[in-house]
């Protein structure tokens, strides 16, 4: 990969190609030599993903109103609830097999393995978090972009136009992409700056699970809370909101621009983080 920093931003992006390549040729060796742990974790997330399903489908179920016809959940139908569903499971295997070393910070942090990530040329966060690179959660990525597919086929035509789910899915998409990595990158914060309280993972698992509802089930201050501070909303709720045409279009144009600020300020107490780590904190 070389031992020199790349300086243009053509290389920059050859660089990075060349080593997101070099890592998932590592994952794929890797799970070929342990194979049921490949199958095991398959089947434990589709396990995840059919008991929300299932979640859900009874409560809508309980709630059914022959009388008027329609059922809810603070504004959701079940046909906009499948599509959240599908967002919240497009963005857990992103995850999953793109930063799943994200579960692991806390530990190398403490025990003086972000040492070696550190020396290397290119940014030390995108070679740390990368290198866990997963194929039982791409392999998770296809089942949910599966469910996705079905859940919107379900609106389009109904709900919203095919015109309009073919510019916002990508957009939604690519917003699930950016946010899952800097909301990933805002909880190893924790862990950087407060070393041995584990508050990183507990904070991951706390936003992560209100993240899988709909913040109009939550009071307006912890819906701002959501949307603004620790932005887990931009990561289901947005992106199910824009694809299914309920933001208005000022705040489907600024909230980005919010997500791009909090991704900066992340950045930069990241860094900061990183130049007072000093292997273990010493």
């Amino acid at each position: 990969m070389g031992q020199q920093r790349p300086s243009s931003l053509p290389e920059r992006l050859q660089w990075g190609l060349r080593v997101m390549r070099a890592y998932a040729r590592i994952g794929w060796v890797r799970k070929s030599q342990f194979r049921w742990e490949f199958f095991n974790q398959v089947l434990m997330d589709s396990l995840f993903y059919v008991s929300s399903i299932a979640t859900f489908t009874m409560l809508y179920a309980l709630g059914d109103d022959s009388a008027s016809g329609a059922v809810s959940l603070a504004g959701w139908s079940f046909a906009d609830m499948k599509v959240f569903l599908g967002m919240t499971f497009v963005a857990d295997a992103l995850m999953m097999t793109f930063l799943g070393q994200q579960w692991h910070f806390g530990g190398d942090l403490k025990n003086g393995a972000l040492d070696s990530f550190r020396v290397r040329p290119g940014p030390t966060a995108f070679l740390y978090f990368y290198q866990r690179f997963s194929p039982e959660g791409l392999t998770n990525l296809l089942i949910a972009s599966g469910w996705l597919v079905y859940a919107l086929s379900g609106v389009v035509g109904h709900q919203v136009s095919g015109w309009h789910v073919a510019w916002a899915l990508p957009c939604a998409i690519g917003l699930i992409a950016f946010a899952q990595v800097f909301v990933s990158l805002f909880y190893c914060l924790v862990e950087l700056w407060l070393m041995n309280s584990d508050l990183g993972q507990l904070s991951s698992q706390l936003f992560t699970t209100m993240g899988e509802r709909p913040i109009d089930v939550y009071p307006s201050p912890m819906a701002r809370f959501l949307l603004y501070v620790v932005p887990v909303a931009a990561v289901s709720w947005f992106p199910s909101s824009l694809v299914l045409g309920k933001l208005s279009g000022g705040f489907a144009l600024a909230y980005p621009l919010v997500l791009v600020v909090f991704a900066l300020i992340v950045v930069r107490i990241f860094r900061i983080g990183l130049r007072r780590y000093d292997s273990a904190m010493g």
